[in-house]
């Protein structure tokens, strides 16, 4: 389910009909918004929602992130990625047609091909052999379509591998289930097979490119979905995120992290400000824009706006006080940005994020 939410200022500008046109004035462009403070839904402690944010327009659109499972690039490559947010970890087998596997091929699987399996062999007598593979089911968490869990789909079809897919876990820490897939071309458009592993019949979807966006998203269950919003109405996203975790110099694991900001790469760019001294997130000003650095990885913000308290530390879970940003949206609007929540006030629980911004002009 996608849900929606405007501010006031913003509904009542649509409700006054701004956005309409007469013959006399043509088109009324509405100007960005000026100031805001917003409160990402991202639905409290198990963090139900990725919540997509455009700064521009305050608009925040909520989508539950159990929604999808895979999603489909619409570029000029084919391109097909897992739902991080689930963390959805997908194996090839040596096998290209989906009637001939069976539950056999994937015995012992879920010892290994699960983020809870992998995280517990960190805490058995011996690490098992397999374990430095794990960082290869799941897709780069920098965003490079060249290194995802499923390989780029190849135009002749024998050619593309049946893949086997952990769903991973909803919200309440629940399993999603497994699905057997065979991915393969017609023409520029995608062909999804998929069926529970033991199935002897199998469920088929044509999913064509939409220039609109970057990527189709498909749930097993329902289709395609709408998840994202188009490529320019967003610029950063709130949701839980699966990155790699560094177990020692050659090894890493996927690892899910609440509280994570991703902004839409290649579009938006991000430059993370210390506060100390004269500079000051009230007294940053558009003629300051030039003495900091942008960058624009998908995860330039990430986890760094904010601290979680670990045993034995004395710092308490919450926002970084000391650091701001600056971002460049994708209508090329300067904000500065501050996150000033992270818990519920009250209840101290996580998954209440809160953050303010201001547009930056000359």
């Amino acid at each position: 389910m996608i849900k929606i939410k405007r501010t006031p200022f913003y509904a009542a500008l649509l409700a006054a009909g701004l956005f309409s046109c007469t013959e006399d004035d043509g088109p009324v462009t509405i100007p960005p918004t000026e100031s805001a403070v917003m409160d990402p839904s991202v639905g409290g402690p198990n963090q139900p929602n990725q919540v997509f944010v455009d700064l521009s327009t305050e608009i925040q659109t909520s989508v539950a992130r159990n929604h999808w499972d895979l999603a489909f690039y619409t570029g000029s490559e084919f391109r097909v990625l897992l739902n991080n947010s689930t963390s959805a970890l997908a194996d090839e087998l040596a096998k290209t047609d989906l009637t001939a596997v069976s539950a056999e091929d994937t015995t012992g699987w879920d010892a290994r091909l699960d983020i809870d399996a992998i995280f517990g062999t960190l805490f058995g007598p011996q690490r098992p052999e397999w374990l430095p593979e794990a960082a290869t089911w799941m897709d780069d968490p920098s965003g490079d379509l060249s290194t995802t869990a499923i390989a780029s789909i190849k135009s002749n079809a024998d050619d593309n591998p049946v893949y086997i897919i952990n769903r991973g876990k909803n919200p309440d820490g629940s399993q999603r289930g497994w699905k057997k897939v065979k991915i393969t071309r017609n023409g520029s458009a995608y062909v999804l097979q998929h069926a529970n592993i033991g199935a002897e019949s199998f469920e088929q979807l044509t999913i064509q490119k939409n220039a609109d966006s970057d990527f189709v998203y498909v749930s097993f269950e329902d289709g395609i979905v709408s998840v994202a919003p188009s490529k320019t109405e967003w610029d950063m996203v709130f949701t839980v995120f699966t990155n790699l975790l560094p177990i020692d110099a050659s090894t890493r694991i996927p690892y899910a992290y609440k509280d994570y900001i991703l902004t839409n790469a290649g579009r938006v760019e991000v430059a993370q400000v210390q506060a100390e001294g004269d500079v000051t997130y009230e007294g940053f000003s558009h003629a300051q824009i030039s003495t900091v650095s942008f960058k624009s990885q998908v995860s330039a913000i990430g986890s760094g706006w904010r601290v979680v308290a670990q045993p034995g530390s004395d710092q308490q879970t919450g926002v970084k006080e000391d650091v701001f940003y600056i971002i460049k949206d994708t209508e090329s609007n300067y904000y500065k940005l501050r996150f000033t929540r992270l818990v519920d006030p009250v209840s101290g629980e996580r998954g209440h994020p809160q953050f303010q911004y201001q547009l930056l002009v000359p």
